[in-house]
């Protein structure tokens, strides 16, 4: 499914007035304006993945001809100043943080540092049917048959006019399970028209890869296709052109437990990594002939060569440095050349202390950065819990897209156990730089990154960069999170809103979680603790569960000037007092949960 010249050219239309269409109130609607262009966007995972810094729209549109990605964030960011500036009147930020609503998934949630995946079916307005939230869940073991692959509609429960009476709507719940034992460990892909997502399934003999059809239209209340407790099975179909078709292929005879599908939406191809080490191309993927992998002098790719495991992260493709970044559970970060890798990586650097223990992996895909102020070269940036830099404890590292294997790289420290910054055997997770970085690079903008106080506390870190753009820890500004050991946070994320700039993650532990929000438009505040049934502007209570929720993902939110935030909790139980069981399900079953923006200072 390739982004045509026309679509360029209408999303091309609407930057160059100044996102002039979304000046207008545009409360939710029941039903799309078919009259009207369809100016949708999916936003998941890969979302993050790339940074195009610099503020213009010339530059996003140019780099948009082969990534859409960069046309998206553009335009996501735009909406939410020119909304704000619009509307900036509203003074609603100060109220409490409120849980907009909770939707039971049973005993399936979303992975931690995995996401849901959102697609909008408008830029100028919100749309209570088309719009919808996906969540592709891992059911726990020994548990019922239920939804895997699950959409809600009618989010916009809180606005001038709330969708559906003020209630979310399970449109459609499907069981994607097609081999015995088989989970979704990972995060899935909608198409750039949101009719289609692709996915995993993985079990202990086997990674398959999936292309669903969504039905469509979205169903309204009161239809639905499936719901979670009694899901619709999907038909078989070698080639996905038909609603509630689901295609299988067969990745690999091992597993997917870290790695999420790159769609590389230009060439309508997908990039996979497995526990084997190795890293698989499929082609078509939503184009609707039959996806089918890539064998030929190039691919496979065996990535991991050394090391005691064969793990790998989710692979970020970057077309301007013509390669595939991705880590794996050593701590080793790879570069694999994008058209003509024949079966090899290109490069390898030693990030993660490599066999010292838990901590050393590279667990998420790494950040892949154009810096308005150095843009000669992309950057490149891995977390680690545990530095191969003798010292450090965990750290980020920041490397030039074109590196070699014996490039030197700069890493700042993410923190440690004690003075010395020994490694605490936690996991550290994705960082995200600030909005002055999206508008000017590293002339003034900054990284944020969670790590470790010591004593093996979750900590905020706040990195500014030298004169040679180079990430530094001078004049870092840090903050304890809370006082609970071992801890991990979530990726992190941010959005500014055309106000104030936030950062948004989840934290915890097997005895406590929560879901923290921090203004980072002037440093960085520390958010407030909360209790259960007490939620405070910055902070509400999730249940207890590693990194505290799932990945989050966010849409600016045009009908009351707020921003949407989605999530999975990875326990059961409430979200601050809610719970989102329903009748004949579990009594505290996982949650899909919406927040918005507004309330959260």
């Amino acid at each position: 499914m390739r982004v045509t010249t026309i679509r360029l050219a209408v999303l091309a239309f609407v930057l160059g007035l100044g996102l002039a269409i979304c000046v207008a109130e545009t409360p939710a609607k029941d039903t799309p304006d078919q009259s009207k262009p369809h100016y949708g966007f999916p936003t998941d995972w890969s979302s993050r993945q790339l940074v195009l810094s610099g503020n213009s729209a010339t530059a996003a549109l140019n780099a948009g001809q082969k990534e859409p990605r960069h046309v998206y964030n553009m335009v996501r960011r735009m909406a939410a100043v020119e909304h704000r500036r619009r509307h900036h009147h509203r003074r609603d930020e100060h109220h409490a943080m409120k849980v907009d609503w909770a939707v039971s998934l049973e005993n399936g949630f979303v992975l931690p540092s995995q996401y849901p995946a959102k697609y909008s079916f408008q830029i100028a307005s919100q749309d209570c049917n088309n719009d919808y939230v996906l969540y592709a869940v891992s059911v726990l073991a020994g548990k019922p048959a239920q939804g895997t692959v699950i959409g809600i509609n009618n989010l916009y429960t809180g606005g001038t006019t709330p969708c559906n009476g003020g209630s979310p709507w399970v449109a459609f719940a499907y069981n994607t399970v097609t081999q015995a034992g088989g989970q979704i460990q990972t995060s899935p892909v909608p198409s750039t028209d949101g009719t289609k997502v692709a996915f995993i399934e993985s079990t202990s003999t086997g990674s398959y890869f999936h292309v669903l059809v969504l039905p469509n239209p979205i169903p309204a209340p009161p239809l639905h296709t499936g719901t979670v407790l009694a899901p619709q099975l999907p038909t078989s179909c070698a080639a996905p052109t038909t609603a509630g078709c689901m295609t299988t292929l067969q990745v690999s005879t091992a597993s997917d437990s870290l790695a999420s599908p790159w769609v590389d939406y230009n060439t309508d191809s997908a990039y996979v990594g497995t526990d084997d080490g190795n890293l698989y191309k499929i082609s078509p993927v939503f184009g609707g002939a039959t996806p089918q992998l890539v064998n030929d002098s190039n691919w496979p790719v065996t990535v991991v060569t050394a090391g005691t495991s064969k793990v790998l992260a989710s692979p970020v493709v970057d077309d301007v440095a013509n390669r595939i970044f991705l880590g794996d559970n050593n701590g080793f970060l790879y570069a694999v050349d994008l058209t003509s890798p024949a079966h090899a990586v290109s490069a390898t650097k030693t990030i993660g202390w490599v066999g010292h223990g838990a901590g050393t992996a590279i667990v998420d895909p790494p950040l892949v950065v154009n810096d308005a102020a150095n843009a000669a070269v992309d950057q490149v940036f891995a977390f680690t819990g545990c530095s191969n830099v003798i010292g450090l404890g965990g750290a980020v590292s920041q490397i030039p897209a074109n590196f070699t294997s014996s490039t030197t790289y700069n890493a700042v420290g993410l923190g440690g156990n004690n003075s010395s910054s020994t490694c605490t055997g936690s996991n550290a997770h994705m960082g995200m730089v600030d909005n002055a970085f999206w508008n000017s690079g590293s002339a003034s903008g900054h990284l944020l990154a969670c790590g470790f106080a010591s004593g093996n506390f979750p900590k905020m870190f706040m990195f500014g960069f030298d004169v040679n753009h180079l990430l530094t820890s001078t004049n870092a500004v840090t903050w304890k999170i809370d006082n609970t050991k071992g801890e991990e946070c979530s990726p992190l994320t941010e959005f500014y809103d055309g106000t104030t700039d936030r950062v948004f993650f989840g934290t915890g532990n097997s005895t406590v979680g929560f879901i923290k929000a921090s203004s980072i438009t002037a440093g960085l505040p520390q958010a407030s603790t909360c209790t259960n049934g007490s939620p405070t502007a910055t902070c509400v209570t999730t249940p207890a569960g590693l990194g505290g929720t799932s990945g989050v993902i966010i849409d600016n939110q045009v009908s009351n000037g707020g921003t949407n935030i989605y999530f999975s909790t990875v326990a059961p139980g409430d979200v601050n007092g809610t719970n989102c069981n329903v009748t004949g399900g579990a009594a505290t079953p996982y949650c899909a949960v919406k927040l918005t923006q507004s309330a959260l200072q």
